[in-house]
């Protein structure tokens, strides 16, 4: 299956190395600085928030939202946000912290790597083709960050282990989850399973070679419940410990997600990523080296996706994160034997995709100017306190077609769904969807506008606003809907459809090829 390596060659990074790591990082952020919100689903819904959050005395905000910070698992990009936004500009900041997301597990895989073969090497570098991946675009950005800090912990753990400092590698990694649970608790597990994994290989080298007692395998018990107590207790404090229905199984569904984290708004370019990642771990298989526990850290990784539902206590795209941290770990916890002409091969071969998804990215995001444009022009005219129903002129989950190709991910979501955030953040308005669950956000919908507010909700389709009564399944959706025409004072419809019929009484205010302001 592979050989197991953990001793260190060279102490630091050499030229070579450096040189190419800088390249890389260098390379991934060209798109940043070439839009100011980017066609990633959630982010434009969490910079609001985090605006918010840096400004709890804002005149007209403060009438409608209130901080409420509490024991949460996803409130560490809030945390920085909060701060990072009281200074800057709100769309600098936000891409800052966008720009962490998606650097967070590259820096954590590196880092893994290190600690674990004891060099810095090329192989984990590569995982900068998964740094453009289906559940950066969706804006998961704090699972994102913990899975970078759940390496990085796992990566602290492997070092001080191996200097002999065992009880500080507890404290340390007690301290470490703590922190990872704040930003998401698929993080904490992450960083316990390699943690496990790596002490679970270590006793089994020991009992092979006869060298196991029952005390030293008390004492690494021990060490586990004192890293994983702090984390544990905060989860029990939380309400993430309640009951929850798990989403549905679909094994087609599993099966196209197995290349989420190669998805970027290119289908082929998805699948020719997959496919090469796929060839060369094939290829370097059998010579492969492994960090410590790492194979055993896979398995479980690929039971656990086997097996999860597509939904679990308000998380959704389940599969497609599990799938991101297999890919992630392959690129952290193994070293494929190729030889040398094969390596060479390969290393140009991944380069040049890196380079081609990072163009492919740039390129989508200077486009996607053109609708952040349409959407500025008409809310221009909405006046600061306003209540805007937002509502969409196709639904998230009609991808084929799409054109741009940066409004959706092809097979899994449209990406402008949350666009209408930017009343919040430019106009000072209200509108229903801001994302303040009590269960997962640190702040709350002040009265009257909470009757208003369906805070994991999506934008309403448009024939909805045709309709003279709703379903249950139309109320459970958008709770606002029986008395929208009082309750709101403008209507804002995203990517129009063709032909537009609008309800009665609308009257357009201002119009763009994709955005009208009624």
């Amino acid at each position: 299956m592979g050989r197991s390596s953990e001793r260190p060659r060279r102490p630091g990074p050499d030229w070579l190395w450096l040189s190419a790591a800088l390249v890389l990082a260098a390379s991934l952020t060209v798109p940043f600085f070439l839009i100011d919100v980017p066609p990633v689903l959630d982010y434009p819904n969490h910079l609001a928030r985090y605006f918010v959050l840096a400004h709890p005395d804002d005149p007209v905000l403060a009438q409608m939202y209130a901080p409420r910070w509490a024991i949460l698992p996803n409130i560490g990009m809030d945390v920085i946000g909060a701060a990072l936004l009281a200074w800057t500009d709100p769309h600098v900041g936000g891409r800052l912290l966008l720009a962490l997301s998606l650097f967070a597990p590259v820096a954590g895989v590196v880092a893994y790597s290190r600690a674990a073969f004891g060099r810095f090497t090329y192989w984990p570098l590569a995982s900068a083709l998964v740094a453009w991946n289906a559940v950066f675009f969706l804006g998961f950005m704090n699972f994102l960050l913990s899975v970078g800090l759940a390496f990085a912990a796992a990566a602290l753990w492997i070092a001080l282990d191996r200097r002999r400092h065992r009880l500080c590698a507890a404290v340390v990694a007690a301290i470490a989850l703590a922190a990872v649970f704040f930003c998401h608790i698929f993080g904490v597990l992450l960083a316990a399973l390699l943690i496990g994994s790596y002490e679970l290989a270590r006793l089994v080298v020991a009992g092979r070679s006869g060298t196991l007692t029952i005390g030293e395998a008390v004492r690494t018990g021990g060490l586990m419940v004192l890293a994983l107590a702090p984390s544990v207790a905060l989860y029990l404090a939380s309400p993430l410990a309640g009951e929850s229905t798990p989403g549905t199984w679909d094994v087609a569904q599993k099966a196209f997600v197995t290349f989420a984290p190669f998805t970027v708004y290119s289908t082929a370019l998805t699948v020719a990523t997959g496919l090469a990642v796929f060839i060369v771990v094939v290829l370097g298989w059998r010579d492969a080296v492994f960090a410590r526990g790492v194979p055993l850290a896979l398995a479980c990784l690929g039971l656990v996706f086997l097996v999860a539902p597509s939904t679990l206590k308000g998380g959704t795209f389940i599969e497609a994160r599990l799938a991101l941290m297999i890919v992630l770990l392959m690129f952290a916890g193994m070293q494929p034997g190729l030889p040398r002409r094969q390596g060479l091969l390969a290393a140009l071969v991944l380069s040049v995709l890196i380079g081609i998804r990072t163009i492919h990215v740039a390129l989508a995001w200077f486009d996607h100017r053109q609708d952040v444009a349409d959407v500025r022009s008409v809310i221009a005219q909405v006046e600061p306190g306003s209540r805007v129903l937002v509502a969409r002129g196709h639904p998230g989950h009609e991808t084929a077609g799409v054109s741009p190709p940066e409004r959706a991910l092809p097979g899994l979501y449209r990406l402008d769904g949350h666009l209408g955030a930017l009343l919040v953040i430019e106009r000072r308005a209200f509108w229903p969807l801001m994302f303040a669950d009590p269960a997962q956000q640190p702040l709350a919908v002040k009265r009257p506008y909470d009757r208003l507010a369906q805070p994991l909700g999506e934008p309403v389709d448009w024939p909805l606003l045709l309709k003279d009564s709703f379903s249950a399944s139309d109320l459970a959706a958008a709770r606002y809907l029986p008395d929208w025409r009082k309750a709101f004072d403008h209507v804002l419809l995203i990517d129009p459809p063709a032909p537009l019929q609008p309800p009665p009484g609308l009257a357009p205010l201002a119009s763009s090829p994709y955005a009208i302001l009624y």
